[in-house]
């Protein structure tokens, strides 16, 4: 029997890049994760006979969307222009995505105007996992 509905709390989740624990974060979601790849591919013929192979492509892409003037910035800017790979965790409670071979795929745009800008990180997972403890 499925239990009860949670109650989401934003506070409650940490997003720890390179063993930083990262915030100010911009307005709207602070981070967006997905796997790269489909768990399998499919195929199937003319007469309908399917088959399907399993994917192990473990490639996933996580980005953080900072504020301009988050002190968490200035770190993944370094990140990026050191190109260096660094362990990378999503944490909601019981709920961990991330993995230990992570890279910051592009220095994030900079934009400024009126308000403080967004600075949004787009980081490659090569080891992507998704799960519930």
């Amino acid at each position: 029997m499925p239990e009860g509905m949670e109650t989401y709390d934003a506070a409650k989740v940490s997003i720890i890049v390179d063993g930083l624990n990262y915030f100010g974060f911009s307005d709207g979601d602070m981070v967006n994760c997905s796997k790269d790849s489909n768990n399998a591919e499919f195929k199937s013929d003319a007469q309908g006979n399917a088959s399907a192979a399993v994917n192990n492509d473990s490639l996933g892409t996580i980005k953080i969307d900072l504020a301009q003037t988050s002190p968490c910035y200035k770190h993944i800017v370094g990140l990026a222009n050191s190109k260096k790979t660094f362990p990378i965790r999503i944490v909601d409670g019981n709920h961990v995505i991330g993995g230990l071979r992570a890279i910051v795929e592009k220095l994030p745009d900079a934009g400024y105007g009126k308000g403080v800008g967004t600075r949004s990180a787009t980081i490659k997972v090569m080891d992507y996992s998704d799960k519930f403890n």
